[in-house]
């Protein structure tokens, strides 16, 4: 008999109103980026803002739908009655053409998570793989018989929809792959809000 014994839960969700809040951020954002040189961390020639964006008033409105999933995400995965998911950091990831970012995890974290404002045709796709496999034989499956059960996936891809937020436990390593699109000026940037939360107790 065989037992599959563990799974890795990731989220995802689509917004109802993106178009409009996109189109909001996306103005943020590039009046952002004017005014900051940002910072570097996992990304390569992409600009990577501040990790303060959950503090300013004016994404007041991103941090409440993104509250609202970090809620659902509590209660699905049935947690203390008496705690609650608080984002702990947020920034602004803008990859012009050939941006990517470095494979990485988010270590102090519970839950970490990417939302999609713009994303161009071929702009790069999220790619989650398990170090721990890293160093170890990998198998060989028949022609017919391709890997098509989720524990013999040896990486897990999800391309980037307009409008999604994807969440995944912070431990997760990922990279995304290279911006390639063929669209040109501001509309080829995939530009994605990424974050991190933790689990506190509730204020009594």
């Amino acid at each position: 008999m065989r037992e599959l014994m563990f799974s890795i839960p990731v989220f995802y969700f689509d917004l109802h109103n993106s178009n409009e809040i996109n189109q909001k951020l996306k103005n943020l954002i590039f009046d952002w980026k004017d005014k900051d040189k940002g910072v570097e961390r996992s990304n390569v020639l992409g600009w990577h803002s501040t990790d303060d964006m959950h503090t300013k008033h004016q994404f007041n409105f991103f941090m409440n739908e993104i509250n609202s999933l970090l809620s659902e995400i509590h209660s699905t995965e049935g947690y203390a009655d008496n705690t609650k998911l608080k984002i702990k950091d947020m920034w602004a990831n803008v990859s012009h053409k050939y941006s990517y970012n470095r494979f990485h995890t988010h270590p102090g974290n519970l839950w970490s998570g990417v939302y999609y404002v713009q994303s161009p045709p071929n702009c790069g796709n999220i790619i989650f793989r398990l170090t721990e496999r890293a160093d170890y034989s990998l198998p060989t499956y028949e022609r017919d018989h391709t890997k098509n059960e989720p524990h013999q996936w040896e990486t897990l891809t999800y391309e980037p929809i307009e409008g999604r937020a994807i969440f995944f436990p912070s431990w997760f390593g990922h990279e995304v792959e290279q911006n390639l699109t063929d669209v040109e000026g501001q509309d080829g940037y995939r530009i994605s809000i990424s974050f991190n939360s933790i689990q506190i107790k509730k204020e009594k």
